[in-house]
C-alpha cells in the first residue's frame, strides 16, 4: 500500500517526505531498532461505531481496548516507528463515522534500552 503524505504531516511527525522510513535525527539513530506504542481515544457516531472499530482493527498493530455506549473507543497502535504510527492515524482520521480522534500517550524504546532492562 502506498501512503501519500503532505508537508503538514511531515512537519508534525518530524519526518522527511523523501524517506518515509525516517524518524528524524541522524542516520545511525534511524537504523536502530525501536518499539513504539501510542494510545488514542476516538469518538465515533453511534450509527457507525462498528465500522470505525473495524477500521481500527484493520490497521496493523492496532488493538481496541474499550468501547462506550456514547461512542468512545480506546485503542493502541504498536509499531517500529513514530512515523509509521502517524501514517496509520492519517488513514483513520478521514473515516466518515469518526467525529474526533485524540492522542493520549506515546512511548518508545530503542533496542539498546530494552537490552539494558533485560540484563540483571
Amino acid at each position: 500500500m502506498t501512503i501519500a503524505m503532505n508537508n503538514n504531516t511531515a512537519k508534525r511527525f518530524n519526518i522527511s517526505n523523501k524517506n518515509p522510513n525516517s524518524c528524524g535525527g541522524n542516520k545511525s539513530e534511524s537504523l536502530e531498532t525501536e518499539y513504539h506504542v501510542a494510545s488514542f481515544i476516538a469518538h465515533a457516531m453511534a450509527n457507525q461505531m462498528l465500522d470505525v472499530q473495524l477500521a481500527i482493527k484493520e490497521l496493523e498493530g492496532a488493538e481496541v481496548h474499550a468501547v462506550s455506549e456514547q461512542g468512545k473507543i480506546v485503542f493502541t497502535i504498536e509499531g517500529s516507528s513514530q512515523a509509521g504510527i502517524g501514517r496509520k492515524i492519517d488513514l483513520l482520521k478521514y473515516h466518515t463515522g469518526l467525529l474526533n480522534l485524540a492522542p493520549v500517550y506515546h512511548q518508545f524504546l530503542s533496542e539498546k534500552q530494552t537490552q539494558k532492562q533485560v540484563r540483571p
